[in-house]
């Protein structure tokens, strides 16, 4: 199941970032995301517990993707994907999408290449560590064809 996040689930979700990132946003700053003011929205997918997430910041017809976590359990089984399909269809069909991701991260790339998501451009330096950043966007137009 998909759902809007609330403030309860703040430490289910602040385990997966720990879990998944190597360098994990603090407590803290999932906190204000989870208080979803001003455009922003966080969602979960859930079996019996939270398995996933993902905190997009919208403005007008443009949004971005500030983040997005499955358990490494359940990584590899389509849920990524369904949670990314939820939230694009959420967004709808007038919204430009952007994300950055790290160019190691192939496993991300694809998922989002499979949501024709195209590469804009090079983030030099971009993480704290010195790996670039691969800025993507989506277009509108391209919704439906996943």
């Amino acid at each position: 199941m998909i759902r809007r996040a609330t403030i309860d689930d703040l430490d289910s979700i602040v385990s997966i970032e720990n879990r998944v990132f190597r360098e994990p946003w603090t407590k803290k700053q999932i906190l204000n995301e989870l208080k979803q003011l001003s455009g922003k929205i966080v969602n979960v997918i859930e079996k019996e517990d939270i398995i996933g997430y993902i905190m997009v910041q919208k403005v007008q017809n443009e949004a971005q993707i500030l983040n997005i976590a499955i358990d490494i359990h359940c990584q590899c089984k389509g849920l990524g994907k369904k949670l990314l399909k939820h939230t694009l269809d959420e967004l709808g069909s007038e919204t430009d999408v952007f994300l950055e991701v790290r160019e190691s991260n192939l496993q991300a790339i694809k998922l989002y290449s499979d949501f024709n998501f195209e590469d804009i451009g090079i983030r030099q330096g971009y993480y704290s560590d010195g790996e670039n950043a691969l800025m993507m966007h989506k277009r509108e137009e391209t919704y439906a064809m996943v």
